[in-house]
């Protein structure tokens, strides 16, 4: 208290300007530390706030170098109507991996953990990859009682693959849609054939369902 008594009459005798300039010159240390604290903490706050955020959708995008990221314009449109300050809507983009060769690819093990975690709600890549991928069991069989409706409304698109059985030679999977003609293809030069699959722990169909409508322009639905 005494030094704060005898810094309080020091500074009381000085000009503002020389007030100023005393405060800095003894002090400057401590403000730049607390005003990185501050600084620290909002930051902190801010990752944290984001991080607790539910995801609305979240979609793999493989084998295309597109710009079909978060905040690109094909993101944009998507999430034009969702308020992405309470939902993240994520597309995953820079994934790079042959369906033939996938032993040490990073890439091919990340998509297997978000798959499988229920992380990554989708996944858009070459069709005769994503049957292979299908084939593998990690995505959604489309003959699931909850993809009735998109099911019924994609039914002209759908991919089959046949998968082994121990009690039976083989058994017809429904592993996703085509997107050939979607916007990916003709307006987003993203690819030049494409299809779309769902985790087969996918926790946002509703989301999925809005996204392919999305992809789909009205007039070729």
């Amino acid at each position: 208290m005494k030094w704060f008594e005898a810094e309080r009459r020091k500074l009381e005798g000085m000009t503002a300007g020389k007030r100023m300039e005393y405060i800095w010159q003894y002090y400057k240390l401590w403000i730049v530390g607390i005003l990185s604290l501050t600084m620290l903490a909002v930051y902190l706050g801010h990752g944290i706030a984001n991080s607790v955020r539910q995801n609305h959708l979240y979609v793999l995008f493989v084998n295309t170098y597109a710009d079909l990221g978060d905040g690109s314009a094909f993101w944009k449109g998507y999430a034009k109507e969702i308020d992405t300050r309470k939902e993240n809507v994520i597309f995953d983009t820079g994934n790079f991996f042959d369906m033939e060769n996938t032993t040490g690819n990073h890439y091919y093990e990340k998509a297997v953990v978000l798959l499988d975690g229920g992380i990554a709600d989708a996944v858009v890549m070459d069709t005769e990859g994503l049957c292979a991928l299908g084939a593998g069991g990690r995505l959604m069989d489309w003959a699931d009682p909850r993809l009735d409706a998109l099911r019924e409304r994609y039914a002209d698109r759908l991919l089959t693959v046949s998968v082994p059985e121990a009690d039976s030679p083989v058994r017809e999977v429904i592993v996703g849609v085509d997107l050939s003609d979607c916007r990916l293809v003709s307006e987003d030069h993203a690819y030049t054939d494409c299809a779309l699959g769902i985790s087969a722990e996918a926790q946002h169909l509703e989301a999925v369902g809005q996204f392919m409508e999305y992809l789909f322009p009205k007039e070729v639905m």
